[in-house]
């Protein structure tokens, strides 16, 4: 091999290895839709997190159903951020998938983790995520159905009852 068929060699070597970081414009946005939302949650911040959701958007959480954006914010999400103390929230592993070639729509798979002081209970808890994202007309990621499932608590007996 000379060193022109080596230099060519090694140049497509190198176009090839930029290839997917390119291909992976539109999912490295959406890992940054998911850190900026991290953010948001432990900010506490309702106001940052409705940039995250549409209008619309569902969400499947605990057994539960919110249909929208404002019966999430107001009869979920809200009422649980005012009680959580110390909290720390995040996602990891996680993998997006395009489902069209214009990049506007995409389902997200991912961990959570959730630790905060709800009163006097300490809450450590985590599970799996599924988010279907659309891409507005503003060019920004919307949630449009988030479903969760978290691992079983453990069942913790009640305390005997001192005797008498």
């Amino acid at each position: 091999m000379n060193r022109r068929q080596l230099m060519g060699g090694a140049a497509a070597l190198v176009a090839l290895m930029g290839a997917p970081a390119r291909a992976e414009g539109p999912v490295a946005g959406i890992k940054e839709f998911m850190a900026a939302y991290d953010r948001a949650f432990n900010a506490k911040d309702l106001a940052q997190l409705a940039k995250f959701y549409h209008a619309d958007v569902t969400i499947y959480e605990g057994g539960g159903i919110n249909n929208g954006w404002a019966d999430y914010r107001d009869n979920h999400l809200g009422p649980e951020l005012k009680e959580f103390e110390n909290l720390e929230f995040s996602h990891s592993n996680v993998v997006s998938h395009l489902l069209d070639k214009a990049a506007t729509l995409a389902y997200v798979t991912s961990e959570y983790r959730l630790k905060a002081k709800v009163k006097e209970r300490e809450v450590d808890s985590g599970g799996l995520e599924t988010l279907v994202l659309i891409k507005g007309d503003d060019g920004t990621w919307r949630i449009r159905h988030a479903h969760t499932s978290s691992r079983r608590r453990p069942v913790i007996p009640p305390a005997p009852t001192p005797r008498s």
